[in-house]
């Protein structure tokens, strides 16, 4: 059970990375003329889709039951797809290769939603072995 929640535990603070990076170093472009840029969308849900894995991670770490932390060990390795798929199909970024986005918001949320999807499978795992 330790592992367990050591594991949900690393899955909040990279959700908490992907948090702070958008809002520090892999920010999105700032304002086009009066306009906002696609990037802006690709933050807000990749943001939106943080939180809430942020909350499915103290949800599990809080229940006790197998099957449940299975199904949702599950939602959070597809929640780490997802966060990998914003910058490219869900909520593109613009395609300007030069774009501050493109160079880095959009490999930052890849590799960090690859990450999470990783650790999903090791959680989904941990709680196999158990039984």
């Amino acid at each position: 059970m330790k592992a367990h929640k050591i594991i949900n535990v690393i899955e909040i603070l990279v959700l908490g990375i992907i948090i702070a990076g958008l809002f520090t170093f892999a920010k999105v472009c700032g304002s086009m003329g009066g306009m906002a840029g696609p990037c802006h969308k690709t933050k807000a849900v990749a943001l939106i889709a943080s939180i809430i894995l942020i909350l499915v991670s103290v949800v599990q770490i809080v229940l006790n039951n197998e099957k449940v932390n299975i199904v949702i060990a599950v939602i959070q390795s597809v929640g780490g797809a997802v966060i990998a798929l914003i910058p490219g199909v869900i909520a593109p970024v613009c395609k300007m290769k030069s774009m501050h986005c493109y160079v880095y918001t959009r490999p930052f949320l890849i590799i960090l939603g690859i990450v999470l999807v990783g650790i999903g499978i090791v959680d989904i795992l941990i709680l196999l072995k158990k039984k």
